[in-house]
Order: C-alpha cells, then structure tokens, then sequence
C-alpha cells in the first residue's frame, strides 16, 4: 500500500478546512436571513387565551342601533273660509234694516210713552183715583168707571173734566153712576192738587181704558 505524503494529506485537510469554512458561512448567512422571519410571532386575530382561574375581561357591550329621525309633520297652510256673496249682501243691508227699523218703531215707543193715555194711567194710579174707583175702574167708596158707565155718567167731555176739578160737593143728593152724592162720599176736587194737563190726561185714560172710547179729541183734549 502507497502511503500518501505529508504535505498531500496537509493540503487534503487545509482543503477541506477551507470548504467546511465556506460552507459553514453560508449556511450562518442562511439561518441569519431566516431567523427574523421565524422570530417574528404570527398577528393573531383572536384575543390572547385568559390564564385559568383569572376572571374575563367583561365583554363590551353593543352599541344601541340607529335611531330613525321622526319625519317631518307636514305644515299646512291656514284655511281660509270664504264668506258666502248671500251673507255679504245680507250684512251690507243691516244698516239699512236698521235705519227702517228706527223710523218705524222707534218713535212709537217715544210717542206712546208721551200719550195722554199713558200719563193718565201715571195720574189715575198716583194720585188716588184708584183709592176710590178701584185698580180696574171696578167701583169702591167711588162710582163705577169700567164696563162704560164712565162714559154713561158723563156723556159730555166737559162735564167729566168739571167734575174731576171740582168733586161731587156741587152735586150732593144727586145720582151718580147708581151711587147717591153724600157730604160723606162726595170726590174732592183735584184743581189745586193737578194741572190742567193732568186732569184731561186722567179724563182721557178713564174714557177711553174704561169706556172702550177711541182716543180722540171727544175724549183726550191734549189729542190733535
């Protein structure tokens, strides 16, 4: 068997040396390169694992869902009501209606309070006419007046208005109206107690409110 030379066998190793070396670096570089990656922990999605006998972590609460805006309420415009045109020309003819309405009633009342028939009625019940003839013309101490025994006792204007002046003082022993005139039951006269209108206001309402006369001149002198 050839043995091999010393130096053959050193150059061998140095060889092999030198290539292990290179090897050895390139295979360093390679795991140098890989290293970061493998190091690198992979980005885990799900939350780390709780170490048992530790509480979890509360669980957040989910959010409120959206609340709908309320719609708008729809704005509407104010009515307007129309006036009928038969109400227009209703209310255009009330001053009219009013002024027609005044010209015809309007001084009635005015005239009637001033009628000798009203003022009479004032006197009749004020002055103590009632007393005697009764509210209604009835009778009492005094003849009767209602039924037209007013007008059978004193047929004349004249004479009634003379009496009711002077009384029965001029006519005692005389028959009126079924009573006999007696100082006791003889009417005074009223001719300073009454005016002369009143007197023929008087004479006129028991004409014509107890005899059923018209009201005229023949019975309420104060009348045209």
């Amino acid at each position: 068997m050839t043995e091999i030379p010393e130096h053959l066998l050193r150059r061998s190793r140095e060889r092999r040396a030198a290539l292990s070396g290179e090897t050895a670096t390139e295979e360093a570089a390679a795991v140098t390169a890989e290293a970061p990656r493998a190091a690198a922990p992979a980005r885990a999605s799900a939350p780390p694992a709780t170490e048992v006998g530790s509480a979890a972590p509360p669980a957040r609460p989910a959010p409120p869902p959206p609340v709908a805006a309320p719609e708008p309420e729809p704005r509407f415009r104010p009515t307007r009501v129309k006036t009928p045109l038969w109400a227009v020309g209703l209310l255009a003819l009330l001053p009219l209606w009013a002024i027609v309405y005044i010209g015809a009633f309007g001084n009635r009342s005015s005239s009637a309070a001033n009628s000798p028939v009203t003022a009479g009625a004032l006197v009749f019940n004020t002055a103590g006419c009632a007393g005697c003839h009764g509210a209604n013309g009835e009778g009492g101490v005094g003849p009767q007046l209602n039924g037209g025994e007013v007008l059978r006792q004193w047929p004349v204007l004249q004479d009634h208005i003379n009496w009711v002046k002077t009384g029965g003082a001029a006519h005692i022993g005389q028959t009126i109206g079924g009573v006999v005139v007696t100082p006791g039951n003889a009417m005074p006269g009223f001719a300073g107690t009454l005016t002369e209108a009143q007197i023929e206001d008087v004479v006129c309402f028991e004409r014509v409110q107890f005899g059923g006369a018209p009201e005229n001149a023949s019975n309420c002198p104060a009348t045209p």
